[in-house]
């Protein structure tokens, strides 16, 4: 791929920001940095009120290539992807939160990374706590139930090297993928609103035969803190269990019975845990599946179309072990969450 600028930018940036007057200023002068490869940087908006607008307008005027677009509802993170992709050029998107600092050079790894390896659908960068030292997330881990948590989290970011690491996810703070591959299948699943978004993106990549990676030469900085909230277990556990039942057969279903039941057993054991409010996001996370069944048929059809490799094969790819200690960090959690 040519990073000359007659060719056009080949990689098209989006940062989705809602209320996030704060952050995003940080964002986005660090990533208009970097000039090169070629680039071209999109702000979608989802009808912020902290002021952001305000914000954005002083970027646009002090940095004109800047393009905004504004929506007039809340349509998520997948949403607000999806609202920039038809006026992305590049060959390659890519897709950060507006809570994050990019380092510099961060993104000609991740566009050579993709170049040499066509097997690839999408890549990470190592991402790091605010801080710079501890590991936010080297991609993700997903479980064969669904669950995705943060490969690395709280790794010292010396430990974890620089050779490209293979992963089972892609973690959603900021990733590079092919706009081919975003367009197969319609753009991101928006259905879910917020939350869940990247492992569903990662589940459908494998389901079409991509590999994916993440590459700690690359490296971005998130305000991260690991947290949960009634309205966040509702959001994740619905969206957890439309993707089993759009991307996974019966059968498949049948045979990971006993590893659902385990996990069922321990998130509603988390939510009697945690109150009345969590034990109600989880009943209503387990009730709403049968009002969006239409999409999840719709889903079904879509992954019958795109679908390359046997649900075994993308299972292989996945995670048996859960991950403990974020586990316990949740549960320890015990006033108003940290972050939300």
């Amino acid at each position: 791929m040519s990073s000359s600028s007659d060719a056009g930018p080949i990689v098209s940036l989006i940062v989705v920001n809602y209320n996030g007057a704060r952050h995003i200023r940080a964002c986005v002068e660090s990533i208009l940095a970097d000039g090169d490869p070629v680039r071209e940087v999109f702000i979608v908006d989802n009808a912020s009120t902290d002021g952001s607008c305000r914000e954005i307008a002083k970027l646009r005027r002090e940095h004109p290539e800047l393009r905004v677009i504004e929506n007039a509802e809340n349509k998520g993170f997948s949403g607000g992807v999806n609202t920039a992709l038809p006026e992305c050029r590049g060959q390659l998107i890519g897709i950060l939160n507006m809570d994050l600092v990019a380092e510099p050079g961060w993104l000609a790894p991740l566009v050579d990374f993709l170049a040499s390896h066509p097997e690839v659908g999408a890549v990470n960068p190592l991402i790091t706590l605010l801080d710079g030292r501890r590991v936010n997330a080297l991609g993700q881990d997903i479980h064969i139930t669904g669950l995705g948590f943060n490969h690395g989290l709280g790794r010292r970011r010396e430990s974890v090297g620089s050779e490209p690491t293979s992963v089972s996810g892609i973690q959603g703070a900021a990733f590079l993928v092919r706009r081919e591959l975003l367009e197969r299948m319609g753009g991101m699943d928006d259905s879910g609103f917020l939350y869940h978004e990247d492992v569903n993106l990662s589940w459908l990549l494998r389901l079409m035969g991509f590999e994916l990676y993440s590459v700690p030469q690359s490296v971005v900085r998130h305000d991260y803190f690991l947290s949960m909230h009634p309205d966040k277990l509702f959001l994740l556990e619905r969206n957890r269990w439309s993707l089993l039942l759009s991307y996974l057969s019966p059968l498949s279903l049948v045979l990971l019975l006993p590893a659902l039941i385990v996990t069922e057993l321990m998130l509603w054991g988390y939510a009697v845990l945690r109150g009345p409010g969590f034990i109600y996001a989880k009943t209503r996370a387990c009730l709403s599946l049968w009002r969006i069944r239409q999409a999840l048929a719709r889903r079904r059809r879509l992954a019958a179309r795109l679908r390359r490799c046997s649900d075994r094969e993308i299972l292989r790819h996945m995670k048996w072990r859960y991950a403990w200690r974020q586990f316990a960090s949740l549960a320890s959690e015990r006033d108003s969450p940290r972050h939300r």
